[in-house]
C-alpha cells in the first residue's frame, strides 16, 4: 500500500471540480472525489451516513443573518447534490448524529436553544426517506443539556449519551445518558455522576441490548490521577444503570471520542492525550473487562509535532481505521486517515488537505469498500464548508 500525502495543490485541483453535474462524472470521480458544499457561507460538518442513493451529510449551517440550522445533504454515490433540507425549532440549532433507518427514513440528533430559559436542550426528530419530518422531541433539563451520540438498539429505541449542567447554575458537567422508543417517547434519562465534570462522547450497544460509552470524567477515584481528565468506559443495563466504570490510566489530560465493540467483553477506545503544554496525541487503547475487573492491555499513540485528534474508529477483518485532525503548519489542519493492524502497529497514514483548515468529523465504510468522510475545511470566520471525501479501499484518492 502506498503513502499517500496529498499537498494543497492536488487539493485545489480537486476543489476546482467539486461541483460537477452528473454528466460531468470521470471515471476516476466514481471511485474517489473531494467535495465542498457550501451553500450558506458557514456550513460545519458532524456526520455522514451511506444510503441507497449515495450519501447523506448532516451538519450545522449559519445564514447571512447568523442564524443556525441542522442541514441534511443528500447526495448520489459521487457526492453530486441531490437536495438540501434544513431542520430547527430555533434560530441556535445544531447538529450532532445521523442514522438511516431501515426505511430509508433518517434519525437526527442535534441541540437547539429553549427561547424562554436561554438553555441548551436536546433536540432529536424522525424523518421519511426524503426528508419529511415525522415527529420532533425535545428534552430539557435546569441548566444546559446536550446529547452528543446515539445508536438504535434491537427494539428500534434511540440511546443517547452527552451531557447536563449540574443545575441551572453551576455549569460543570454531569454525564447523562437518556433514551427514546421508536415513536419519540422518553424512556428513562439518567445522570450517574454528580459531583465532577463528566461527559458522554459515544456510545455502542452490545448484543444482549447492554450499554458501553466512553467520554471524559474527573470522576477518578485515585487522588494521584483525579486532577486529570480521563478517557473511561462505563458499562451499563439496557435501562442505563451503570454496573461498571474503568478510569484509563492518565498522567495528563485525556478523552476518549469513540469506543468499538470488538466483542461484548472488548473494547477499542479512540481519544486525545494530552502530551505537552502545546501539543495533543491520537491515543487508541484496547481494554478487556471479565467479572467487571478492566484491563488496559495496550496502548498506542499516533500524532506528529503539533495537535492531533481523534474522532472515529472502525474496524474490518485484520484491519483498524482511524480517522483524526492533524496540524501540519500553524493555524493549518489535515484530515488523516490511520490504518493499522489489529494490535495498532505499522499505521499508514493518509493526509488530506495539507496546506489548509480541514478537520475531521466523521467516517463510514462504502460499498466498494473505500471510506466516506466527513470533515469542514475553513478559510475564514466566514467561509467555513462541509466536505466530502470518498478514497479506494487502500485509503487513498
Amino acid at each position: 500500500m502506498k503513502l499517500l500525502r496529498n499537498n494543497a495543490l492536488l487539493l485545489l485541483i480537486v476543489l476546482a471540480s467539486a461541483c460537477f453535474d452528473e454528466k460531468d462524472i470521470t471515471p476516476a470521480q466514481q471511485e474517489s472525489f473531494i467535495k465542498y458544499y457550501n451553500n450558506y457561507p458557514v456550513f460545519y460538518a458532524a456526520d455522514v451516513k451511506v444510503t441507497n442513493q449515495g450519501y447523506a451529510l448532516l451538519g450545522t449551517v449559519e445564514n447571512s443573518v447568523g442564524a443556525n440550522q441542522i442541514c441534511l445533504l443528500r447526495t448520489n454515490e459521487y457526492g453530486n447534490l441531490i437536495d438540501s433540507l434544513y431542520y430547527g425549532k430555533s434560530v441556535n440549532a445544531r447538529a450532532n448524529c445521523l442514522h438511516v433507518l431501515s426505511d430509508g427514513g433518517f434519525a437526527v440528533l442535534g441541540s437547539s436553544l429553549n427561547q424562554g430559559t436561554g438553555k441548551r436542550e436536546i433536540y432529536f426528530f424522525r424523518t421519511d426517506d426524503t426528508g419529511n419530518l415525522l415527529w420532533t422531541r425535545t428534552i430539557s433539563s435546569s441548566g444546559n443539556v446536550e446529547a452528543k451520540h446515539f445508536e438504535i438498539n434491537s427494539e428500534g429505541s434511540f440511546i443517547m449519551t452527552g451531557y447536563a449542567d449540574l443545575s441551572n447554575t453551576d455549569t460543570r458537567k454531569q454525564l447523562w445518558i437518556g433514551a427514546l422508543d421508536n415513536a419519540g417517547n422518553l424512556l428513562w434519562s439518567r445522570k450517574p455522576y454528580s459531583d465532577k465534570d463528566a461527559e458522554g462522547r459515544y456510545l455502542q450497544v452490545l448484543s444482549d441490548n447492554r450499554l458501553v460509552i466512553t467520554g471524559f470524567s474527573k470522576n477518578d477515584p485515585n487522588p494521584e490521577e483525579s486532577a486529570f481528565s480521563h478517557a473511561y468506559i462505563l458499562r451499563a443495563n439496557p435501562t442505563g444503570i451503570v454496573s461498571g466504570t474503568y478510569y484509563l490510566p492518565a498522567s495528563s489530560d485525556e478523552e476518549g471520542n469513540c469506543i468499538r465493540v470488538i466483542d461484548d467483553n472488548n473494547y477499542l477506545i479512540l481519544g486525545t492525550v494530552k502530551t505537552s503544554s502545546s501539543a495533543m496525541d491520537i491515543k487508541l487503547s484496547l481494554v478487556s473487562v471479565v467479572d467487571n475487573v478492566f484491563t488496559t492491555q495496550w496502548d498506542k499513540p499516533y500524532g506528529g509535532t503539533g495537535n492531533d485528534y481523534g474522532q472515529r474508529i472502525l474496524t474490518e477483518g485484520n484491519d483498524i481505521y482511524i480517522l483524526g485532525t492533524t496540524t501540519t503548519v500553524g493555524t493549518n489542519t489535515a484530515i488523516s486517515l490511520i490504518i493499522t493492524d489489529n494490535a495498532g502497529n505499522d499505521p499508514k497514514y493518509f493526509n488530506f488537505g495539507l496546506g489548509t483548515q480541514l478537520s475531521a468529523s466523521s467516517f463510514e465504510q462504502t460499498p466498494d469498500n473505500g471510506f466516506i468522510i466527513s470533515g469542514t475545511n475553513k478559510l475564514y470566520e466566514n467561509s467555513v464548508s462541509a466536505t466530502l471525501i470518498k478514497t479506494l479501499g487502500d485509503g487513498s484518492l
